[in-house]
C-alpha cells in the first residue's frame, strides 16, 4: 500500500509538472499564432511569436520545415531561416488564394546555440485566415460553368471578373497564370478560341471522300460564313496586363471525367508602381468552376490491395511501400495526395530519407512510391517481436479527408553477431562551431563484444574534420563515443549541409552507415552587389534609383536591411529621400535597400556643367557590429541640357568705325558671344532692326549687313543682299561685313545701329541687343560754286523784272537756293 501511495503521489506530482509546464521547458514565450487575409500576406511580428533567449548571451535560429506537407498547405513562410530576434517586416507568410481553408499550419524547428550545445525545439504556428474586407479581385455571380463533361465554359470577361483598383495612380495592373506550379485548374485547362484558315485536304486513295460525309469528317467550330475555323488554344504559363486579360476571351475546358461538381482557375494579381517598378500591392484568388456534370468530392480510401503491416528487423530503418500502404482516389492524381499521421507508434517514428535523423508527421503518395519513408525502429534490445501500430488519414488536393489507416509494425528481435546503428539523430551546429557526436545522438550495438567495434571514417567531411581528443579522428571506438571525445569541428564556410560515412566493424563483421549533420547559417558574411548598372539622367534632373538598378544581397539575413552607407557622396549632385508623393526630399548620408524597393531614393543632380558623377558607399547588414563589404561605386552619366543663355565674351566692342567709302568686316573683336554647350556655328544672330540712323532718321538708307561671299569684290556694291540672319561661325571666319549708304553722307559722321538677337541651338535666346556703327565721312568731291545774274530795270516805272519772276520776295539770297 505504501508503495502504491508514493507511487500514486509521484503521478499527481507528474501531471502537476506537465500542467505547470516545468517538465518541458520552452524557450517560446508568446505564440499566439497570425492573423492573414486570404489571397494576401502578412508579415510576423513580434506580437505574434517571441521567444525566451537573451539575445546577448546565445544564439538562436529557427527553421521553417519544408518536408511536412500537411502544413503550409495553402502559403508559405519565408524566409526558411530566420534569426529568433527577426526585424519587423522580414518573416512573411503569403497565401495563394484558396478560399476552402480558415486556417493553416507551420512547423518551426528553433535552435540554441550555446557554446558547448545545442537545443532544439519544434512547434507549430498556426495561421488563421480571414476574409478580407476589399478586394481587388471582384468576382461576379455570374460564375463558370460547364455544363457537361468535355465541355467549354464561357468566356471570362467584365461579367465575371473584374479588378478593383485606382486606374490614374500610376499603377501598372498585371495578371499571372501558373497551372504547372499551382496545379489549377485539376480536371481541365485555360484555354483560347483562335481563328485559322482552313487547310484543305486532298481525298485519300484508301479513304474514299464519299464514305465520310462532311459533317464526320471534323467537330471544329467555323466562323460565321465558313471563311475560317476557330481552334482551341492552351494556354500556360501566362503575365498579361489586367484589361487584356478580361478581353482575351479564355475559357475553361473540361478534359477529366470523374470529376468534382467544383474546380478552380488559379490568378495573381500585381499592382505594379510604373516609375520605381515596385510591386505595390499582390492578391491571390481561386476562380471557380462549377461542372454541372460533376459530383461531391468523395474522401479518399485505403487501397484494396495494400496489406497495412510493415515487418521491420530491430535497429534496421525500414522503408514503407505501397504494397504496405496505399490508397485511391477517383479525383485527385495520387501524387498529390498527403497522408498525416495522426497517431504515431508508441516507439520508434516515422522518417523521411533525405533526413532520417528526424521524425515527420506527414508524407506524399509521391515520396511514399519513391520509398523515401521509412520506419526507424526504437533503439533499445529486446529478445522478443514486438508490435506496434501507427494511424493515419489522407487527404486529398482539396482536403477532403479520408476514414483512418492503420498500419501494423511488427519488429523482429536481431539475430546476428555483426554491429548496428541503433540510434542515429545526426549533429545539428551553428556555423563556424565544432561539438561533439555523444552517445545520445550516435549508438551502436553488438551482441558479442561491444568493445571490439571500431569505427573508420570512409567518406564525407566535405565542410569540416573530425578530431578524437584534439587528434586526428580517422579511426576511434564506441568507448570514444560514450567519453564524448569524437568532436566535429565546421570550416567556417557558408554550408548548410555535411555528413560523415563510418564503416563500423568487430574484427569479423562490417557495414557503413551515413551521420548527417545539419548547419544553421551564422551571420558572418558581408552583403554583395549583385546588380550596379550605370545611371543615365539629363543635367539638372532628379531620377529614381529603381531596384533593378541597384541591388544587393546578404546570405544570412534579411536583404530588405541591407544598409548602403555612403562614404563618398556625390560631387555634382545628391543622394536624396522622399517618403512619399508629395513629400519634400531631403539628402541622407545612407539607405536600406528596403528604401530602394519602395521607391523613395533619388538622386538630384545640381544642374552644373559636370557631365560625370558617382557616390562611394559600403554595405551593412543587420548583425551587430555589421558585417561590411569593400567600397563600391555607383557611376551617374550626365547628358548636357542647354539650360544656359549665350554669354558674351569678355574685351568685345560690340562697335564698329567706318569709313563712308569703304567696306568693313565684322570680326570677333566686334561681335562675339558664347555657349558652353553649342558650338560657334550652332550660334544665331537673328537682325531684328536692320541698320538705321539713330539722329537722322531722315536717311532712309543706312547702309547693310552682307555675307562678303554674296559679291565678287570687297568693294560698296548695291547689288549686295542685307543679311536677316548669320552664325558666330561666319563671323570668325570674317564672312560678316557692314556696307554704308551708298549716299554721301556729307561732312560730319554718322551713328548707324542695327539690334539682334543671338539664340543656341537648344532655344534659349537673348533679345534686344545693340549694335553701333559710326561712319566717318571723307571728303573725296571738289567743291563748286553756283552764280545768278541779276539784271535791274532803269525803268522806274512798273514792276520791276525780278518782281515779275519772283512774287512776293523783293530780297533774295544765295541761301535761298
Amino acid at each position: 500500500m505504501d508503495s502504491l501511495g508514493c507511487g500514486g503521489l509521484n503521478a499527481l506530482l507528474l501531471l502537476l509538472l506537465l500542467l505547470l509546464g516545468w517538465a518541458s521547458p520552452t524557450f517560446i514565450s508568446i505564440n499566439r499564432g497570425l492573423r492573414v487575409m486570404k489571397g494576401h500576406s502578412a508579415f510576423l511580428s513580434r506580437e505574434d511569436l517571441e521567444f525566451a533567449v537573451p539575445k546577448e548571451k546565445d544564439a538562436c535560429k529557427v527553421e521553417v520545415v519544408i518536408n511536412e506537407p500537411i502544413t503550409q498547405r495553402v502559403g508559405r513562410l519565408t524566409p526558411q531561416v530566420f534569426d529568433c530576434h527577426f526585424l519587423p517586416n522580414e518573416v512573411k507568410y503569403i497565401h495563394n488564394g484558396c478560399p476552402i481553408l480558415d486556417e493553416d499550419t507551420v512547423k518551426l524547428r528553433l535552435y540554441r546555440f550555446t557554446e558547448t550545445d545545442t537545443f532544439t525545439e519544434t512547434f507549430i504556428l498556426w495561421v488563421y485566415l480571414l476574409e478580407p474586407d476589399c478586394n481587388i479581385i471582384r468576382m461576379s455571380n455570374n460564375v463558370l460553368e460547364v455544363s457537361e463533361f468535355y465541355g467549354l465554359s464561357r468566356a471570362i470577361d467584365k461579367n465575371t471578373l473584374r479588378f478593383d483598383y485606382d486606374g490614374t495612380a500610376s499603377l501598372e495592373c498585371t495578371v499571372r497564370l501558373d497551372p504547372v506550379g499551382t496545379w489549377l485548374p485539376t480536371h481541365g485547362q485555360v484555354v483560347q478560341v483562335v481563328q485559322v484558315e482552313p487547310q484543305p485536304e486532298e481525298p485519300r486513295g484508301d479513304q474514299p471522300h464519299s464514305l465520310f460525309p462532311e459533317s464526320q469528317l471534323g467537330t471544329e467550330l467555323r466562323c460565321p460564313g465558313g471563311n475560317c475555323i476557330l481552334e482551341l488554344k492552351k494556354i500556360g504559363s501566362l503575365k498579361v496586363s489586367c484589361e487584356e486579360f478580361l478581353r482575351m476571351g479564355l475559357r475553361y475546358q473540361h478534359l477529366d471525367p470523374p470529376s468534382p461538381n467544383i474546380d478552380y482557375i488559379s490568378i495573381r494579381l500585381d499592382l505594379t508602381d510604373s516609375r520605381s517598378k515596385v510591386i505595390y500591392k499582390s492578391e491571390s484568388a481561386w476562380l471557380p468552376v462549377h461542372i454541372r456534370a460533376g459530383i461531391p468530392n468523395q474522401i479518399p480510401r485505403a487501397a484494396f490491395m495494400s496489406m497495412f503491416i510493415l515487418e521491420v528487423d530491430q535497429f534496421i530503418l525500414t522503408s514503407l511501400t505501397t504494397s504496405v500502404l496505399d490508397c485511391d482516389d477517383d479525383e485527385t492524381p495520387k501524387s498529390l495526395l498527403v497522408f498525416n499521421i495522426t497517431n504515431p507508434p508508441r516507439q520508434g517514428y516515422v522518417t523521411h530519407l533525405l533526413d532520417h535523423t528526424r521524425p515527420i508527421s506527414s508524407f506524399s503518395w509521391k515520396d511514399l512510391s519513391d520509398m523515401q519513408i521509412a520506419y526507424q525502429p526504437p533503439n533499445g534490445s529486446h529478445s522478443e517481436r514486438r508490435n506496434y501500430e501507427m494511424e493515419l488519414e489522407v487527404s486529398d488536393f482539396f482536403f477532403e479527408k479520408s476514414a483512418p489507416i492503420t498500419v501494423h509494425i511488427s519488429i523482429r528481435a536481431a539475430d546476428t553477431n555483426a554491429p548496428r546503428v541503433s540510434w542515429n539523430t545526426g549533429l545539428n551546429l551553428l556555423e563556424g562551431q565544432s561539438r561533439a557526436i555523444t552517445w545520445e545522438q550516435f549508438q551502436i550495438v553488438d551482441n558479442d563484444d561491444i568493445g571490439a567495434v571500431h569505427l573508420v571514417t570512409v567518406d564525407g567531411l566535405q565542410h569540416g574534420r573530425l578530431t578524437v581528443r584534439g587528434g586526428k579522428g580517422f579511426l576511434f571506438t564506441v568507448a570514444d563515443l560514450q567519453a564524448g571525445a569524437v568532436r566535429y569541428h565546421h570550416d567556417d564556410s557558408d554550408s548548410t549541409k555535411d555528413f560523415v560515412v563510418f564503416r563500423i566493424f568487430d574484427g569479423q563483421h562490417s557495414i557503413r552507415h551515413k551521420f548527417p549533420i545539419n548547419i544553421l547559417p551564422k551571420d558572418d558574411s558581408p552583403p554583395f552587389l549583385i546588380t550596379n548598372v550605370v545611371i543615365e539622367l539629363e543635367e539638372g534632373q532628379t531620377i529614381l534609383i529603381q531596384g533593378s538598378m541597384l541591388r544587393a544581397s546578404d546570405m544570412d539575413s534579411s536583404d530588405d536591411y541591407v544598409f548602403f552607407n555612403i562614404t563618398k557622396p556625390p560631387q555634382a549632385g545628391e543622394i536624396m529621400k522622399q517618403p512619399g508623393p508629395g513629400l519634400i526630399g531631403y539628402p541622407v548620408p545612407g539607405f536600406l535597400q528596403r528604401d530602394l524597393f519602395n521607391g523613395i531614393i533619388y538622386y538630384h543632380h545640381f544642374g552644373g556643367e559636370i557631365f560625370e558623377d558617382s557616390f562611394e558607399f559600403v554595405l551593412w547588414d543587420s548583425h551587430e557590429p555589421p558585417n561590411l563589404s569593400v567600397p563600391q561605386v555607383v557611376i551617374f552619366h550626365i547628358t548636357p541640357v542647354d539650360d544656359q543663355l549665350p554669354k558674351e565674351a569678355l574685351g568685345v566692342s560690340r562697335h564698329l568705325i567706318v569709313k563712308e567709302t569703304e567696306v568693313a568686316y565684322i570680326t570677333k573683336k566686334h561681335l562675339h558671344f558664347i555657349d558652353t554647350e553649342s558650338y560657334d556655328r550652332e550660334l544665331l544672330y537673328t537682325v531684328t532692326d536692320p541698320p538705321f540712323f539713330s539722329s537722322s532718321p531722315r536717311h532712309l538708307d543706312a547702309g547693310k549687313v552682307f555675307m562678303v561671299d554674296s559679291i565678287p569684290k570687297l568693294t560698296k556694291n548695291p547689288a549686295a543682299v542685307g543679311l536677316r540672319s548669320f552664325t558666330q561661325h561666319a563671323v570668325n571666319y570674317r564672312k560678316v561685313a557692314y556696307m554704308p549708304p551708298m549716299e554721301d553722307i556729307g561732312p560730319h559722321l554718322c551713328h548707324v545701329q542695327f539690334t539682334f538677337s543671338v539664340s543656341n541651338q537648344h532655344g534659349g535666346t537673348l533679345h534686344g541687343i545693340c549694335f553701333n556703327i559710326t561712319i566717318l565721312p571723307v571728303d573725296n568731291q571738289v567743291p563748286e560754286v553756283c552764280t545768278l545774274s541779276v539784271m535791274e530795270e532803269e525803268k522806274e516805272s512798273g514792276p520791276k523784272e525780278s518782281e515779275k519772276r519772283f512774287p512776293g520776295n523783293g530780297n533774295l539770297s544765295l541761301g535761298s537756293f
